[in-house]
Formats: C-alpha cells, structure tokens, sequence
C-alpha cells in the first residue's frame, strides 16, 4: 500500500545556478542547497540565495544581537553582548543560580575556595586547595 507522500520516483537534477546535483525523489521545482527555482519565469529572474550563502534570513551589520536587563554597577543596565556585560564585563550568567529571592547572591555552597570563589571537585577533593565534598 502507496501513501500519498511517499517518494514516487528518483530523478537525476542539476541547479543552473549553483551547479549542485541531486536525485530528486519528491520532484520539487526547488534547488535544496541554494533555494533557488529550477524552471519557470522565477527561475531567470530572482534568486532567494546565491551561491555559498548560509542562510536566506540574515541580521544586518548594525544589529550587534545585545540586550539588557538587570541594574549594571556602572549606572542603568546591563547590556549583554557575547555573554558578559559591555560595560561592567560581568559574565550573563554568572551568579544566576546562587542568587536568593531578594536578587543578591550567596555565597558558593561549601564556603569559597582559597582564592574566593567556588571549590572545583575532582574525585571528591577540591583541585584547587584540597578540601574534601
């Protein structure tokens, strides 16, 4: 028993436009590397991606994908680019987990290490200063 959407037959198909070949199986009018049309009048006049582009949905060069949140040290608030803070450089998600229902955060469960911040444990012992879990 056939089912409607099931592949019928393979058909050998070169794109004009980037040179990719496939056997098509679902016989679209569609290259699936470049998106472009293979026949018609779409085909001789646009293209949705040239050859070599990634993506057909592209950020422009302005958009700099920060965002904000929080009250910064610095005055207003964070604005988090590539995860840390541009202007205080705090990390996005540093202190998140640890911080109480009143926004201020704790203190590292287990106390701090010797250099102030969290024990690292391998094998039950800290690699830093030798406490034990």
């Amino acid at each position: 028993m056939t089912d409607r959407t099931s592949p019928t037959k393979e058909v050998r198909k070169s794109c004009p436009t980037c040179g990719h070949g496939w056997l098509d199986k679902y016989g679209k009018n569609e290259c699936p590397k470049c998106c472009s049309p293979l026949t018609g009048q779409a085909a001789a006049s646009s293209n949705k991606r040239m050859a070599g582009e990634v993506s057909t949905f592209k950020a422009a060069a302005s958009d700099a994908c920060e965002s904000a949140s929080g009250t910064c040290a610095k005055g207003g608030a964070h604005t988090w680019k590539f995860g840390k803070c541009s202007k205080c450089g705090q990390g996005e998600g540093y202190g998140k987990a640890m911080a109480d229902k009143s926004g201020v955060a704790s203190r590292p469960p287990g106390g701090a290490c010797t250099d102030g911040k969290m024990h690292i444990f391998k094998f039950t012992k800290c690699t830093k200063c030798g406490a034990k879990e």
